[in-house]
């Protein structure tokens, strides 16, 4: 059991010193949830559309969160490179 008091006193440690990086983080996994959750529904979806204009609605809804999550991940891989060479070359 101390052991696992160890371990939490160092994550609590870990985010106050890195709660800059907190959003990016969050952001990573929202857009790696996100795609997996697109690989599952998304094809299900489309494959209901009732008619070819749904189907086509429903394909320029997803380029755009695709396009957007992209955006999101690259702004978000950039940001946490940053602070990890910073702290880096800190030492």
């Amino acid at each position: 059991m101390a052991l696992m008091g160890i371990e939490k006193a160092r994550t609590t440690h870990w985010l106050k010193n890195n709660r800059d990086a907190l959003p990016s983080i969050i952001a990573v996994t929202a857009v790696a949830m996100f795609w997996v959750v697109g690989a599952v529904g998304g094809i299900r979806y489309l494959s209901d559309a009732s008619s070819p204009m749904a189907m086509l609605t429903g394909l320029y809804i997803g380029l755009a969160a695709v396009a957007v999550s992209i955006i999101i991940a690259t702004l978000a891989l950039n940001d946490l490179a940053r602070r990890y060479a910073r702290t880096r070359n800190r030492r």
